[in-house]
């Protein structure tokens, strides 16, 4: 029986040298222990935030599909999957059994000297389910580092043709690194860093706009038809507002790169893997190829931090096609052997288990309750958008109601109303119906849903069953509740 770790003893020395936690004693931790070291060693801050949606107690034991298991007995029907990471459901079984297997044999995790066998079975398995000529590979641990390998290479293609410039979409969201942070501009994050690309170096325009987009060309293009761009990229579903892109864009997208020598990328971080019902997004717009595409999230199973960019072997040649610049970009953590197992084995469940055709068959019902939800409550919901197993709502917060409830002027942690509205019915269907949903900084009246490519129609139904609750019992109730418990913060 492990010793129990006593925060009073341990957590709270400074002193170096002090007794380290076990990984029994740490798996044991209670939620107050494991919260005391999140706000010493982490951050207090981003702790008051999960306090004030209800969440900072959640004292999980397991996770298995579609269900966290907290100490209490509760089983809370995860709708967030730590937003889209967990595409085939928590702790899958054949995911479990794959480290196993790793595990068993013993296998070699990190080479730099030679290849690696598994590096080149997930590189041949990504290129069996992308269209021609998406077939190389470039691995990584995150999506944010995948578009900056695809901004890399991009950028050994076309500056020596004298190109300085990437153009992007106003409001997305492309990670948080230094170069995918100059991309970036769904919320805030740009303050106060030196940003990868500098701004003069960037071209902002219109998402879903395409029009838009070809003025903006024009705008860089000189007499002898000669453009400053390097790339394009484009989200091909918008993450920080669930919006779909219009019938062709995609299509269109690509054909004016092509026409104007610029790169095309599509970030499919947040919706490739199967959750719109396609294994990527754009290839619901038929035919469409991009030069680039970028994927991660639900690559690693949910137990493994895996992401890849994929291009064509012509591009990958004309970046680093020699053998002394083939190693120009690399990655210390690139492609280890058991996550790339873990990806070899996800890109199997997920054409074996049927789940990119569950997650468009899911997606479709879903749809449907939340259309039949919005006729019911047609003053609160002005519009269910979305795809697949990514889905969302667009609610009416009345800043008038909202003022009546709560004054937040003198509160820095509420910095809108819509904050505390959308905050108000999250942790309402937290704690009222065991449901987890999320919303985004960038978009604080949509509420976000990302369940498990595995839920069948009992787990939509039941997430429905809980807005329609919750939105009887009106916004104003679930805000009064939420400020009840946030009092000391609010005022």
């Amino acid at each position: 029986m492990a010793t129990a770790f006593k925060i009073s003893e341990a957590a709270r020395s400074n002193e170096a040298g002090g007794a380290l936690l076990t990984l029994e004693q740490s798996l044991d931790l209670s939620s107050a222990e494991a919260n005391e070291l999140y706000k010493r060693h982490l951050n207090k801050y981003m702790l008051q935030l999960f306090d004030v949606l209800g969440l900072a107690d959640m004292d999980i034991v397991s996770a298995q599909g579609a269900e966290i298991e907290l100490r209490d007995g509760r089983r809370i029907l995860d709708f967030h999957t730590g937003l889209g990471v967990v595409g085939l459901g928590h702790n899958h079984p054949r995911i479990i059994a794959a480290e196993r297997a790793c595990h068993d044999r013993h296998i070699l995790d990190s080479i730099k000297l030679a290849p690696h066998k598994l590096q080149g079975a997930l590189a041949y398995n990504l290129a069996q389910m992308l269209p021609d000529p998406l077939g190389v590979s470039f691995f990584a641990v995150s999506g944010a580092e995948a578009n900056e390998a695809a901004m890399k290479l991009s950028e050994r293609i076309q500056t020596p043709k004298g190109k300085r410039k990437f153009l992007c979409m106003r409001g997305a969201f492309h990670g948080k690194t230094h170069g995918a942070l100059s991309l970036t501009t769904a919320t805030d994050v740009q303050s106060g860093f030196l940003l990868g690309v500098p701004r003069e170096n960037i071209i902002y325009t219109e998402y879903g706009n395409i029009d838009a987009m070809r003025d903006a060309i024009r705008a860089e293009t000189d007499a002898k038809g000669r453009n400053t761009i390097i790339a394009a990229i484009v989200e091909t579903m918008r993450g920080t507002s669930c919006e779909v892109l219009p019938p062709g864009y995609l299509s269109s997208f690509t054909r004016i790169c092509r026409e104007n020598d610029i790169v095309s990328i599509f970030d499919e971080v947040k919706v490739g893997m199967g959750r719109t019902g396609r294994f990527c997004a754009f290839q619901h717009d038929q035919g469409t190829v991009p030069d680039i595409v970028t994927l991660a999230k639900t690559l690693g199973g949910g137990k493994r931090e895996v992401a890849a960019m994929v291009t064509s072997q012509r591009l990958f040649d004309l970046a680093y096609g020699n053998k002394q610049d083939c190693n120009l970009h690399s990655s210390t953590f690139s492609g280890l052997g058991e996550s790339c197992a873990v990806a070899i084995e996800t890109l199997n469940v997920l054409r074996d288990e049927k789940l990119i055709e569950n997650a468009e068959k899911m997606g479709v019902h879903l749809s449907g309750q939340l259309q039949e939800l919005q006729r019911k409550h047609p003053r609160t919901i002005l519009d269910v958008r979305g795809r697949g197993l990514f889905q969302a709502i667009r609610l009416n917060f009345g800043q008038a109601l909202a003022a009546k409830l709560v004054d937040i002027s003198s509160n820095p942690m509420f910095r809108t109303y819509q904050t505390v509205l959308i905050g108000a019915l999250a942790r309402e269907l937290y704690e009222r119906h065991d449901i987890l949903v999320h919303f985004q900084p960038g978009a604080r009246d949509i509420l976000h849903f990302m369940p498990p490519f595995t839920i069948g129609t009992a787990e939509v139904d039941r997430l429905v069953a809980a807005l329609d609750d919750t939105l009887t019992r009106g916004i104003a109730d679930a805000t009064v509740r939420f400020v009840a418990k946030n009092i000391a913060r609010v005022f």
